[in-house]
């Protein structure tokens, strides 16, 4: 046996996560709703409501140029520049000039798939944003963090049914 501390023979990347502060990857949303720069606003109104997002990731060739606020589309509709006319915005023309290109907010909040929640939940705070787009190997989304997913969490933590090592499995 070789003479090397206990604390010099951990990788603190192999311990197990607290179970109140895991990775990002394990509570993120696994699908990315976004939308395109020339996506009208009525149709990114209609992505958000359908997928409960107050903020949404605008892509370009599958890389994050921006985002699009809630609160955007709802000062350009109180100002009567967007008009929604109905529910089924894939079958009929827009009826609205106002795109994302035109409402785009920079830069988008992006962070890490290995990144700790809390960490994540802190910058959200600091930016007074409502969505992390989730990064693998800062290439290509792989999930979102939004409110819904941080509040399922919480859930979760308060009743006790997070055990470490178990995400969440009864120990």
């Amino acid at each position: 046996m070789t003479e090397i501390s206990l604390s010099a023979s951990i990788d603190p990347h192999r311990l197990a996560p607290e179970p109140g502060d895991p990775m990002v990857s394990e509570l993120m949303r696994q699908e990315v709703v976004f939308c395109l720069p020339s996506t009208p606003a009525d149709a990114i109104a209609k992505l958000m409501a359908d997928n409960d997002v107050y903020e949404l990731p605008v892509l370009l060739d599958r890389r994050p140029v921006g985002y699009v606020a809630a609160d955007d589309i709802l000062g350009r509709l109180a100002a009567g520049e967007i008009v929604v006319a109905g529910s089924d915005f894939a079958v009929r023309p827009p009826v609205t000039e106002v795109q994302a290109r035109h409402i785009l907010r920079t830069p988008a909040l992006l962070v890490d798939e290995g990144q700790r929640v809390q960490e994540v939940v802190q910058l959200m705070a600091q930016q007074g944003r409502t969505t992390a787009l989730v990064m693998h190997e800062d290439e290509r989304p792989v999930g979102m963090l939004t409110p819904v997913e941080l509040a399922a969490f919480a859930v979760r933590l308060m009743s006790g049914d997070l055990h470490p090592g178990g995400g969440g499995e009864e120990s």
